[in-house]
């Protein structure tokens, strides 16, 4: 306890000792600013007695009297004019109280005039050569430091310097000011030491309490010579000097085209004399301060435990740490802090790392419609919470298909797939990060690819546009080049809000089935192609009753001639991708009602469901032909092969033969079964199941498709070509308008006037 009262008596001495010092520090440099403020108002004043001595000297030098011909004057000849130059001399050294001497220097004659000398010759050539330099150089005004007087006269060397006439091109004379240094307004103190440098660092004037310090120039041009100075530059610096320690002010300024000093150094015994006074005061405070204390260690001892108690039962949490070391609590707080230190920051990484991961599950939840509940506000709010700010942007939607993961061009496996789906998110978020503020990228796990495009504040609706598409171009042929297989990308967007981002991306998968066969790589806008989503196409309506009848007679090869056929057709009438797919699922649909007429079941042939789903993920015109005749035609055919009999079928061949070249007669089914030796009941079985249809049916559908073709292609009247295909003519009539909906005269019109629409 002792110790710890002692060491806190360290702290108060140590306070009170920097409280002085600093005390003393503040004074000085308050003092120092405040002798800078006095510094410059002593600088103006300096330059304005220099620039009232020169607009003086100016003033008087255009006296007439001051003219070019005095340079040939006859000065004893002439007193008179010689006396007024005198007189005008004097007038202009008593006429400024910065003025000393005045001389008139004429080098043509090499003469000076000066009031108390008269006129004078320089006999010495040593005058006569600096004298005579001073005609030397381009300047009309100057300004020197090492012009003795002549004549001996006593007094400073400096001096101003006026060629006459001033600022002509040829001089015939000189008017030198000699300066009178005491009459400098140096506006001191007395016991600051102030000296005035020239741009050449030589001593123009000084005060009186500067003679008493001769340390401490030498000790000043040390200093300056080694400070870079400026027109209106200033600095702060402390000499030591003559026992003393001087607290020094620079300030800098323009005067003769050269850099002057203005320098100003008080001892800092003299600024801080006034806390001697307070020192007695500084001291009773510490003591006092000390025994304050001394009072105060003693009583906080006593509870000074408690505190340490209450943190270490705060670090244990009640629990017992038999490595704690009781004798040192601060270390073993420490310990603990490092801990919980280390705690805190492993999670901060972790949740730093898991931020990114975080943000795109909730893009992707968002995306897919799964967080439809939340509002725009709420959606930006959690962004900015997970380090994404969307306010003010613009969204854009990316869709990409990639053609041949199905693997009907070359065999692929599941994780090949995987790879070239991953490498084309790849290729689309790098594209993309060139021009986007964010990209997000997922995979649609159905062979596409999207990516949602976040366009800065700064973009323009239209810009972001011409951008996006822009990008879906370069995607294109970077797929093409780098995963040599083609592509189809749907562009969507920008949109204002947050909240249009599942509808942009829905309206962009919608856009991929108007897709066209014709071309494999295609950029589509989605915009433009759903406002133009009602293709008109003709359908192949012949090569699909001619399918369904083909495939019934067991003919595969002929109906996959016919499938393509069908397929090309509907590809060269620029039928979109959806239009071909619901035209396999027409062919489909005719197969099932051919089946049903027939007696069989196609639900136990055919997973309706599973070929449409396999259908829809289909991109490419041979992928379908090929995926029909596997998925569709075979089971068929094979189903056929199992449920015929062979010499049936040949009696329906025969059959069918017959009433394709005597369709014009009436002939019965019971005939045929005569003829073969079979029952009618039986007959009519597998002709239902061959044909999809019964006899008479069939029969009819024949005469109504010949009479068709005769309506369109020849000009033979009703009555004939009902007579040519069997019927009487009323019963024709209402045969065809019952199957037809119109009589044959309305459709040969009609068809007709389609066909002359076409040919124009």
């Amino acid at each position: 306890m002792a110790l710890a009262i002692l060491l806190t008596c360290i702290p108060i001495t140590i306070v009170s000792c920097i409280g002085g010092y600093v005390g003393n520090r503040y004074l000085i440099q308050q003092y120092q600013q405040n002798n800078e403020i006095m510094l410059r108002e002593s600088v103006r004043r300096i330059d304005g007695q220099f620039a009232q001595l020169v607009q003086y000297a100016l003033h008087m030098m255009a006296n007439p009297i001051f003219k070019p011909a005095i340079a040939d004057m006859n000065y004893v000849d002439e007193f008179e004019k010689t006396q007024e130059l005198l007189d005008t001399m004097s007038l202009i050294e008593n006429g400024e109280s910065l003025i000393d001497q005045a001389y008139l220097y004429i080098p043509k004659q090499n003469v000076l005039l000066q009031p108390v000398l008269g006129l004078r010759t320089l006999d010495d050539p040593a005058d006569r050569a600096v004298w005579n330099s001073l005609m030397n150089g381009d300047k009309g005004i100057f300004w020197t430091n090492h012009l003795t007087r002549p004549f001996g006269r006593s007094g400073s060397k400096h001096a101003i310097v006026m060629k006459l006439p001033f600022n002509g091109q040829t001089s015939y004379g000189a008017l030198v000011l000699y300066v009178n240094p005491a009459m400098l307004q140096l506006n001191v103190t007395p016991d600051q030491a102030a000296y005035v440098l020239d741009g050449s660092d030589v001593v123009i004037g000084q005060s009186d309490a500067a003679k008493s310090y001769p340390e401490l120039l030498p000790r000043i041009m040390e200093q300056l010579g080694s400070t870079k100075r400026t027109y209106d530059s200033q600095s702060r610096f402390q000499i030591r000097a003559d026992h003393e320690q001087f607290l020094m002010n620079a300030v800098s300024f323009e005067k003769m085209n050269r850099i002057w000093t203005f320098v100003t150094g008080t001892p800092s015994s003299k600024v801080t004399a006034p806390n001697s006074a307070y020192t007695h005061v500084v001291v009773v405070y510490w003591i006092v301060s000390l025994i304050a204390a001394l009072g105060l260690s003693w009583f906080a001892s006593n509870r000074f435990y408690q505190p340490f108690r209450k943190v270490m039962d705060l670090v244990r949490d009640g629990k017992t740490d038999e490595d704690a070391d009781p004798s040192d609590e601060m270390a073993y707080i420490e310990a603990k802090w490092q801990q919980y230190r280390f705690a805190n920051e492993s999670l901060q990484s972790r949740l730093d790392q898991s931020t990114p991961k975080v943000r795109e599950a909730l893009i992707n939840q968002f995306v897919l419609g799964q967080a439809a509940h939340l509002s725009e506000t709420e959606m930006i709010e959690k962004l900015r919470a997970l380090q994404l700010d969307v306010t003010g942007c613009l969204f854009s939607v990316v869709v990409c298909q990639l053609h041949g993961l199905d693997g009907h061009k070359a065999p692929l496996t599941e994780k090949d797939s995987q790879l070239i789906t991953y490498a084309a998110i790849n290729i689309v978020g790098e594209i993309s990060e060139a021009s986007a503020a964010y990209v997000h990228t997922l995979d649609l796990l159905d062979g596409s690819i999207a990516a949602v495009l976040i366009f800065p504040e700064t973009s323009a609706m239209d810009d972001a546009r011409d951008e996006l598409l822009r990008l879906g171009g370069e995607m294109l042929r970077t797929l093409e080049h780098v995963l040599r297989m083609p592509s189809t990308i749907v562009v969507n967007g920008p949109a204002p809000l947050w909240m249009d981002i599942p509808f942009l991306l829905e309206q962009s998968r919608k856009a991929l089935s108007y897709r066209t066969f014709t071309s494999e790589s295609q950029l589509l806008d989605a915009t433009a192609v759903l406002e133009q989503a009602n293709p008109e196409v003709d359908f192949p309506y012949d090569l699909e009753q001619e399918f369904t009848h083909t495939l019934n007679l067991g003919l595969e090869r002929e109906a996959a001639d016919i499938l393509e056929r069908f397929v090309t057709a509907l590809k060269n009438e620029g039928a979109p991708e959806w239009v071909v797919h619901q035209g396999l699922m027409r062919l489909k649909s005719s197969l099932y009602r051919s089946m049903l007429q027939s007696g069989h079941n196609p639900y136990a042939l055919f997973d309706g469901v599973q070929l449409e789903e396999e259908l829809r993920t289909l991109r490419d015109a041979e992928a379908c032909i090929q995926w029909f005749g596997k998925r569709v035609i075979r089971p068929y055919i094979d189903m056929l092969s199992k449920s015929y009999q062979h010499a049936m079928k040949d009696i329906v061949d025969q059959v069918l033969a017959t009433i394709h070249d005597n369709y014009m007669c009436d002939i019965s089914l019971e005939t045929f079964a005569m003829e073969a030796g079979v029952s009618v009941s039986h007959l009519s079985k597998a002709f239902r199941q061959m044909t999809g249809s019964n006899y008479i049916d069939y029969l009819t559908a024949l005469k109504i498709g010949r009479c068709k073709k005769l309506l369109l292609t020849t000009d033979l009247k009703m009555n004939e070509i009902a007579k040519s295909v069997g019927y009487q003519p009323p019963y024709f009539n209402r045969m065809f308008k019952k199957l037809e909906g119109m009589t044959p005269g309305q459709y040969r019109l009609q068809f007709s006037e389609t066909k002359l629409g076409k040919a124009e």
